[in-house]
């Protein structure tokens, strides 16, 4: 993403019998802020009918398929995605009952540079994608599951910045939603421990998976919602008690 200056990122497996979308990956340069956007897949809208079939190491452009399609057709897939200015697919491989995808998202038409350079590296994606360590993609998926089930559990019983640490935040993610719950902005926490606002974007990309927030409104919602509801409970059982 970083290479080829797009704005997102996301690498989605479609399955062929029930014609559903799984997301692998998704990276936006939006990550970390207030309200950063969430990219959705625009595969099926770039490759139509050729989904299944496109050339692993092929390169597939939004901006062809605008020029190229015919009035009937175009109008009987969903309009143009907003706000993109242009979008690149890569199929990475078709195997057993899947295919997955690479999707490359800009908010402006990509430099000819760019696309040179992802025309050089396609076939070198594919072809890393195939020799991928098997059931890597079963293990981040496991791993993503793992953290929203214990997110249901933690919503019933600890806070999230509890002793117990119940998302198994690392020392400095655990500190970063402190100073979160305390107002600090993330260039005011960066000032504080020292770090550029590229790292504290990435602890709170990897908080977002352990905790189930989408963005820093979310976080902050949880990090308050779980003292409140302690509090309430506190002074429920002194009224009783009296």
């Amino acid at each position: 993403m970083r290479l080829t200056s797009a704005d997102a990122a996301i690498i989605t497996r479609t399955s062929k019998t029930e014609r559903q979308v799984k997301y692998i990956a998704r990276c936006c340069i939006q990550e970390g802020k207030v309200w950063p956007s969430q990219p959705q897949t625009q595969t099926e809208f770039v490759l139509g009918n050729c989904i299944y079939t496109a050339k692993a190491g092929s390169i597939w452009k939004l901006s062809d398929v605008k020029a190229t399609d015919n009035a009937s057709t175009y109008s009987y897939r969903d309009q143009h995605p907003n706000g993109l200015g242009e979008v690149i697919v890569v199929p990475l491989e078709t195997k057993g009952g899947h295919v997955d995808h690479l999707e490359l998202h800009y908010r402006h038409r990509p430099k000819s540079y760019d696309l040179d350079l992802l025309t050089v590296l396609a076939s070198t994606l594919a072809s890393g994608w195939r020799r991928r360590v098997p059931g890597s993609i079963s293990a981040a998926s496991e791993q993503v599951r793992r953290h929203r089930l214990r997110v249901v559990q933690v919503d019933g019983h600890v806070p999230i910045l509890d002793p117990q640490n119940p998302t198994e935040l690392s020392r400095c993610e655990f500190r970063v939603c402190a100073m979160m719950k305390e107002g600090m902005t993330v260039k005011k926490i960066s000032e504080t421990l020292s770090v550029c606002p590229t790292t504290v974007r990435s602890h709170l990309s990897s908080i977002f998976s352990k905790t189930g927030a989408s963005n820093q409104v979310e976080l902050l919602h949880l990090l308050n919602r779980k003292t409140e509801a302690r509090h309430k409970s506190t002074r429920s059982g002194i009224s009783h008690s009296g």
